[in-house]
């Protein structure tokens, strides 16, 4: 009857380290793909917020999308990536690809965005590989609104990950500490009504004896 009681409180006593665990290797791949210039990511994936309405309604302003790191190669006309800005490189954008070009082992990318009527940027027009940071493989509309209510500028979600786990250990840590403050005191609080009874008993064993001693007069 107890034993998922016992589960429970097992798996609550180890989620700080497994949070701490997570936490930490977010830090080390942000740290790597900061030393090598890449896009921080988690197991080949990065994650954006849609600052405009270019791809819209395939994607709506707002939205996360789910950006897998992939050989540029692979990609295909019709794709949704996410690349830099040729130009402005801290700009991120996220259009569909419309044309490939290769000259030599280097490929070139045209793109659109769905709701640009057309229009193409001079920047987004043959630009190189290099620029390319993955494909888009799905977006999330509700994800998008709980993270804009969290974090603002567009970062990359990588970080706030990583934050958010730190304030889940921060957190966890805190109750733990609580736990144990209770415990502690009621540990003591425990002790002390022990010793209070004891002396109770000792005093009752000697009015008894005392009794006794009386009555055998």
């Amino acid at each position: 009857m107890h034993k998922p009681l016992k589960w429970l409180k097992t798996i609550l006593n180890i989620l700080p380290y497994v949070f701490f665990a997570i936490a930490l290797l977010l830090i080390i791949q942000i740290v790597i793909s900061l030393q090598k210039g890449s896009t921080p990511s988690v197991f080949g994936y990065s994650v954006f917020s849609v600052e405009s309405p270019s791809m819209e309604p395939e994607l709506m302003t707002g939205d996360l999308v789910f950006v897998k790191l992939v050989d540029p190669k692979t990609l295909e006309i019709g794709d949704i990536i996410t690349f830099h800005q040729p130009g402005e490189p801290a700009i991120l954008i996220t259009h569909r690809i419309i044309d490939i070009k290769t000259s030599g082992d280097i490929w070139f990318f045209t793109t659109l965005g769905d709701n640009n009527h057309g229009t193409i940027n001079d920047w987004e027009v043959d630009f190189s590989e290099e620029y390319v940071i993955g494909k888009v493989t799905s977006n999330s509309s509700f994800l998008g609104k709980l993270y804009s209510g969290i974090v603002s500028g567009g970062i990359n979600i990588v970080y706030g990950i990583a934050i958010a786990l730190f304030s889940l250990i921060g957190i966890a840590e805190a109750v733990n500490i609580v736990k144990e403050v209770k415990l502690a005191k009621n540990k003591d609080l425990n002790a002390i009504k022990s010793k209070l009874l004891e002396e109770e008993l000792i005093k009752l064993r000697a009015e008894t004896e005392k009794n006794e001693q009386t009555n055998t007069k």
